[in-house]
């Protein structure tokens, strides 16, 4: 059963995410953006089309990520509420917080890989310098375990 304050800790993330995500000016650049993909004129050019329409899903996984964050989060404070009444268990207590703390987590993930260099890929090369076979075995450790 979680505790009062891991509740409290859950409800404080989710406020967070809402300031540093800027959620409020992000709904106000949605409906901008939407408004602008309503122009007579907007798919004759196709390739500000398409761009115009990528800036609007992306700031739509924004608020929609946010939306369910802010969602699973109150359902587990109402869980934990109707659990002192006994009208809810406390495995559905736990459910509720673990799906909300996976949802927040996934969120704050989101936010740390939100560069426009985190999608590209990388070349990493293992050398097993100097050592013989023990730094050769070392290395095919490596380079097994940044392969799976």
């Amino acid at each position: 059963m979680i505790t009062a304050d891991q509740l409290k800790d859950l409800l404080e993330r989710a406020d967070a995410l809402n300031h540093y995500l800027n959620i409020d000016q992000k709904k106000v650049e949605y409906e901008e953006e939407q408004l602008r993909t309503q122009a007579p004129d907007f798919w004759e050019d196709p390739k500000r089309a398409e761009e115009q329409m990528k800036k609007v899903k992306g700031l739509e996984k924004w608020i929609k990520g946010y939306e369910q964050v802010r969602r699973l989060a109150d359902e587990t404070q109402l869980a934990f509420d109707y659990h002192k009444e006994q009208l809810v268990t406390e495995e559905e207590v736990d459910a509720d917080y673990a799906n909300a703390i996976k949802a927040i987590e996934d969120l704050e993930l989101m936010n740390m890989l939100r560069q426009k260099e985190d999608p590209m890929d990388c070349v990493m090369k293992i050398n097993s310098g100097a050592g013989g076979t023990e730094s050769q075995d070392w290395a095919q450790m490596l380079m097994r375990m940044y392969m799976r």
